[in-house]
Formats: C-alpha cells, structure tokens, sequence
C-alpha cells in the first residue's frame, strides 16, 4: 500500500505499476490472490480523494462485477442498482462494501488467508485506529474460476443479506 500512496503524493493517477505488485504473489491461494487483485484493482477509491465510475466498483457492469463476483451476487448487486434508477433513492445497500464503509480514502488493506480456502480474511485499517475492521470474503470455485459468492462483516451484516432483504 505504501506504493500506492507514493505514487498518489506524486500527483500521478497511474496506479497500474502497483497492481503487478500488489494483486498476487507467488503463492497466494486463488481465493486470496482473487480478493488482493480486486483492492488492487479498485484501490483508487482509498487512494484518490475522487474516483470516476469507470473506476468505481459499485458502477460497474456485469461483465466487469463477474470478474469478482459470482453470479448470483452480480444479480443481486446490480438489482439493488436497478431499484436505484427505478427509484432514485437508496434502496438496499447505502456504503461501499469492499470497504465497510461509505468513504474508503485513506484505507489500507491486509489480505489474508482465512480458515480454509474457501474464506479470505481482509483487515481494513485507518490512519489512528487501534484495530483492523475485519471483512470476511466467502469464495467459490465456478466454471469461470474462483468468484465472491459473500464479504461478511463478523455478524454484523452479510452482502448477500442484505441485497436479498425484502423491502
């Protein structure tokens, strides 16, 4: 992370030398090398103070979003989108949930293997905290290769929770 907050103090928005850096290493599980691709991926939402929509997660289209996600939560994100234009209000979720949070600036991130390799462990820390929030990424092995299927936040809430909810 300390790349990329280098390159941000020289003014520059070319994040894409960390991304070969940061996104895998050699031995990282397919789970984990999945979840540090997409903070590297999308870490400009932390790192600038303004990323444009072709440069922020929530924005995306579904050919982007299944890159990460599988397929059921691509649904289920782009239907809360969907009721969002339908109703120009907030519909299901209200933050960005890569980053527990509505505003990611400053954030720097630890992935982690989690208890097996279907859970990747990602400690999300701001400047003065005394712990990590700790987001919990469920991933599945599908025909496309490893994809999201959950990013849970201890008990607290569940992504795939809270895009199904009823209203």
């Amino acid at each position: 992370m300390k790349a990329l907050i280098s390159i941000y103090a020289a003014g520059t928005l070319a994040i894409s030398p960390c991304h070969a850096i940061c996104a895998q290493r050699a031995n990282d599980p397919p789970g984990v090398a999945l979840v540090r691709r997409l903070y590297a991926d999308y870490a400009c939402e932390a790192v600038l103070d303004y990323c444009d929509s072709t440069h922020e997660l929530i924005d995306q289209p579904r050919p982007v979003l299944e890159r990460y996600f599988d397929s059921s939560l691509a649904s289920l994100w782009i239907a809360d989108r969907v009721c969002e234009a339908r109703t120009h209000e907030i519909c299901k979720i209200d933050f960005m949930p890569m980053w527990n949070s509505q505003d990611a600036t400053g954030t720097t991130v630890r992935v982690l293997a989690g208890k097996d390799s279907t859970q990747v462990r990602v400690e999300l820390w701001n400047v003065g905290a005394q712990e990590p929030r700790v987001l919990s990424y469920f991933v599945t092995r599908t025909a496309r290769g490893w994809r999201i299927h959950d990013i849970a936040f201890g008990k607290e809430w569940s992504l795939v929770t809270l895009l199904s909810a009823k209203h």
